[in-house]
């Protein structure tokens, strides 16, 4: 049986914490490009009933956080992009006429970012964690649940009996996170969304915070397969300087505490 990922985060009890189905899913269709609402002139703040295209309103929280601060240059880096509208944690910037990097190595989604959003970049890559460039990516029977972590493979192969599990392992190319905000943006982009399957920590440890140092990171902080959140990662944020400012059941919203 072929298990969504809004189905498995539903069982987790998700519902009962007053998190919406439709919100914290991932694993379902996306609105198609031709129904793609279409962009606007930045920036704009937000008004009554805007959208959110994300998983639990994070961006919702972020667009506020930038408004308030009166931040107005939303470049914005995606790691893990997956679907170019449903479920993604940058698509209501771009419809407000920001612009980013989206990093997503399933080649069938890479093809849906190009055609939904033609104005942002898409690197069909990971983002590796070492000095290796290339790393088996391990293809699960759910796409959303795709990994570069064999252990994150295994672990969500138990977690739901055998109803997400490994469909085949490929290689696929690594890409280093610096080395792309230095290629792509010159500089730290003003938000960071990372979504990498069991890799999350590893990546945030890869960031070089003295060169790299984004006003906003909002990264997964659930723990698969629990209602519990990963606390390794608060404490490596606030020893880079980095507080918590929000966030939802699934994700959590990092701030650069020298610039509140």
């Amino acid at each position: 049986m072929k298990i969504s990922r809004s189905e498995f985060l539903a069982g987790l009890g998700g519902l009962a914490v007053g998190v919406p189905i439709g919100a914290i899913g991932r694993g379902q269709r996306a609105a198609s490009p031709a129904t793609a609402p279409a962009a606007v002139a930045p920036p704009n703040p937000p008004g009554p009933g805007e959208p959110s295209f994300a998983q639990a309103g994070e961006d919702v929280c972020l667009n506020f956080l930038f408004d308030y601060m009166r931040f107005k240059d939303i470049q914005y880096l995606d790691i893990g992009a997956w679907d170019p509208i449903a479920y993604n944690n940058t698509y209501f910037f771009y419809r407000k006429g920001f612009r980013g990097v989206l990093v997503e190595p399933n080649g069938a989604m890479c093809q849906k970012i190009r055609a939904a959003r033609p104005e942002d970049t898409t690197l069909e890559a990971g983002i590796g964690v070492t000095a290796v460039r290339e790393a088996d990516y391990y293809v699960m029977t759910e796409s959303a649940w795709n990994t570069f972590s064999k252990e994150e493979a295994e672990h969500m192969t138990q977690v739901t009996n055998g109803g997400i599990r490994v469909d085949k392992v490929i290689k696929m190319p690594l890409l280093n996170i610096n080395d792309v905000m230095a290629k792509h943006f010159g500089k730290a982009p003003a938000y960071v969304s990372i979504d990498a399957e069991g890799w999350h920590l590893a990546i945030l440890k890869s960031i070089d915070y003295d060169r790299f140092r984004p006003l906003a990171i909002c990264v997964e902080t659930l723990v698969s397969g629990t209602r519990a959140t990963i606390p390794e990662i608060p404490a490596f944020m606030a020893s880079q300087g980095y507080v918590d400012r929000g966030g939802s059941f699934v994700n959590t919203i990092f701030v650069d505490g020298k610039r509140i």
